[in-house]
């Protein structure tokens, strides 16, 4: 019984897919023991992401910080964030919204951020150009708790909290 829980928590951990025999999805995150990543896992507010991700991941000089760059413009300063992601045309593929409340697949966020590969998108997408990358571009990636709250978030309708 142990060893069944034990691999659950490992597959469950490691973000795979097993719904083809083929070949198994891994996610670009990983589950970390850093108190930020740990604490992720029970929340599923704005309030919350913007001070653990946004904030320190997302929202510096050159980036998400609402400055004339074209990442600027994409602003996830505490206040902007919400505005600046539901709804919102990504500039890559402005097609497509940001952030797709109750939508996982069609959030575009979630593509950027690694979340699920770009094939597995609503509709179907291709990966970021070179010039854009996946993000966040100068740091690590997300880890899969951090992942996981920003999943909840959109699930909930992705509201202003």
């Amino acid at each position: 019984m142990i060893r069944f829980v034990m691999l659950a928590t490992l597959l469950a951990g490691c973000r795979i897919s097993l719904e083809s025999d083929t070949t198994a999805v891994v996610q670009a995150c990983e589950v970390k023991t850093v108190q930020s990543c740990m604490d992720a896992t029970s929340h599923s507010d704005l309030a919350w992401i913007q001070a653990n991700i946004f904030t320190v991941q997302c929202a510096f000089s050159g980036c998400h910080d609402g400055g004339n760059s074209r990442a600027g413009k994409i602003d996830l300063r505490d206040g902007h964030a919400h505005d600046h992601l539901v709804g919102f045309a990504s500039g890559i593929e402005p097609s497509r919204s940001l952030v797709v409340p109750n939508d996982l697949r069609s959030s575009y966020l979630m593509l950027m951020l690694q979340d699920f590969p770009p094939e597995e998108a609503t509709p179907p997408g291709s990966p970021p150009p070179d010039r854009a990358g996946f993000m966040p571009m100068s740091n690590d990636t997300l880890c899969c708790q951090k992942l996981g709250a920003l999943e909840r978030w959109i699930t909930a309708g992705a509201p202003n909290n």
